[in-house]
């Protein structure tokens, strides 16, 4: 192929390269019958005519040729992507020259602004477009280019919609660069925050992305202990604790409303000793909010200020979960994992939190032992909320005695003595707690008498009689009885 032309004969040949470029400028204008090749073809010589003059004027003219093709709908996907390396390509080349030298076209300013939002028009119909086109943007804001990022924070609410948004529709790489990009984002309003708390918690993010997308927003704020200036904080300590908070409990306000009108139903899970009915998750559902909670855990811990920490997500919980009556149990289970992974010896726990705290112990207790072998979803959720009830009692003991203090037995049915009963047995037998139920041996006492009374005028069964020898094993010190306990829970 023969060079357009040289330095030494520029001038000479300037007069039949200005009606290349004439030609070149009007084709791509009317260039909605190109194929790829022909397409390849003209925007190489494109190329080559900008290298050869590189006037400002003459430039601009081809780029807007090229821009005029590129704003035609319907267009094949190997020309979209050729018009994309090619715009890319021009943009790169700007910004290698030195800041002094720099010349910014203005088509091409007009190009790299739209790339956001034909982003969010494109969704899920073209995933290798999309993929360029994040590429593109990534590359831009990672550069700081002010039109760009101005583009891409108006966009932003509907790339990062919970239902619709672009990432949420596309594969799991192009999601990655998505969250990524919430770095470079100008600013993180309480909209947008919400929406990505969203993302979050959905399911719609892999819990890893979620994760990722947590630890960007710590990075940018001012408790990640960065030496940033103020302006450089892109959220307000408010909005980042309520972002950490909504995410923490798994469900929008809007669901846990919702959720307060659900009675009767097989998913909830109701008992007569406790005012907190369990809302029960499906498996996914609460496997992926534990994961993400494990995140939202280590951006609370890594806080300087613990006790400080732990007063706002207490008094969170107390504004906005305290008072409900039902309650998903993966939220329940949660809130406890946080606890008692931020409690230390300078937290003081809330009067008003307490009593809901034994009242979700319960009923999580009363779910777990009453679980049938054949619902199998949910027992696999056994070890971590039975684990977590356990760490809660065992931490707080004043929750323990509001717990044992709410079995007044005489107000249940026969269905649930034998319940009250087990779990007390197993209380006994666990270790950690030994200490705290020998602390509150008097109310254990009154409680097994109570039951023993309800249960006189029958024959005594084998689990009041398991119940009978624990207290007398591990309380009195005494055992009674050649009966031998059940294996522990």
């Amino acid at each position: 192929m023969v060079s357009l032309a040289n330095a030494s004969t520029l001038q000479k040949d300037s007069s039949w390269i200005e009606m290349i470029r004439k030609f070149v400028t009007k084709t791509l204008e009317d260039g909605s019958r190109l194929n790829s090749k022909q397409l390849n073809r003209l925007l190489g010589v494109s190329w080559r005519l900008m290298q050869i003059q590189p006037n400002r004027e003459a430039t601009e003219t081809l780029i807007k040729a090229v821009y005029t093709l590129y704003q035609q709908r319907g267009l094949l996907l190997p020309v979209r992507t050729l018009l994309l390396k090619f715009f890319s390509k021009i943009y790169q080349k700007e910004e290698l020259r030195s800041y002094r030298l720099r010349y910014r076209s203005k088509v091409l300013s007009r190009w790299l602004a739209g790339l956001p939002l034909q982003l969010s028009h494109l969704g899920s119909r073209n995933p290798e477009l999309s993929t360029q086109l994040i590429d593109i943007i990534h590359t831009a804001a990672a550069r700081a280019n002010k039109e760009l990022l101005k583009s891409l924070q108006t966009t932003a609410p509907r790339i990062y919609d919970p239902q619709e948004g672009t990432v949420v529709v596309l594969p799991a790489e192009s999601q990655k660069r998505l969250v990524q990009l919430v770095y470079f984002l100008p600013s993180l309003p309480t909209d947008l925050l919400s929406r990505l708390s969203r993302c979050c918690i959905m399911g719609r993010l892999s819990s890893s992305l979620s994760a990722m997308l947590i630890g960007i927003l710590h990075m940018r704020s001012s408790l990640s202990g960065w030496k940033y200036s103020v302006k450089d904080w892109l959220i307000t300590d408010v909005d980042y604790f309520s972002f950490l908070f909504s995410t923490l409990t798994g469900f929008s306000k809007e669901e846990l409303t919702w959720l307060q009108n659900l009675r009767g139903v097989p998913h909830v899970i109701q008992t007569q000793l406790s005012p907190v009915l369990l809302y029960l998750t499906d498996l996914d559902q609460f496997l992926h909010h534990w994961d993400v909670t494990e995140a939202v855990c280590h951006s609370l811990l890594v806080i300087p200020a613990r006790s400080q920490s732990f007063d706002i997500l207490q008094s969170a919980i107390s504004k906005h979960l305290v008072g409900l009556t039902v309650i998903p149990d993966s939220t329940a289970g949660c809130v406890f994992g946080v606890i008692c992974k931020l409690l230390d010896h300078t937290c003081v726990v809330s009067e008003t939190l307490l009593p809901f705290l034994a009242s979700c112990c319960y009923s999580l207790l009363y779910f777990l032992l009453t679980l049938e072998k054949g619902e199998a979803e949910h027992l696999k959720k056994r070890d971590k909320l039975w684990g977590a009830c356990v760490s809660i009692l065992a931490l707080l003991p004043r929750v323990l005695r509001l717990m044992l203090q709410s079995l007044r037995v005489n107000r249940v049915g026969p269905e649930e003595l034998p319940v009250v009963g087990q779990l007390l047995r197993l209380l006994l037998q666990h270790a950690p707690l030994r200490t705290h139920m020998l602390t509150n041996a008097i109310l254990v006492q009154q409680i097994i008498k109570n039951i023993t009374t309800l249960k006189s005028g029958s024959a005594q069964e084998q689990w009041l009689t398991d119940l009978h020898y624990c207290f007398s094993v591990y309380i009195t010190g005494h055992p009674q009885g050649p009966n031998a306990l059940s294996t522990v829970y």
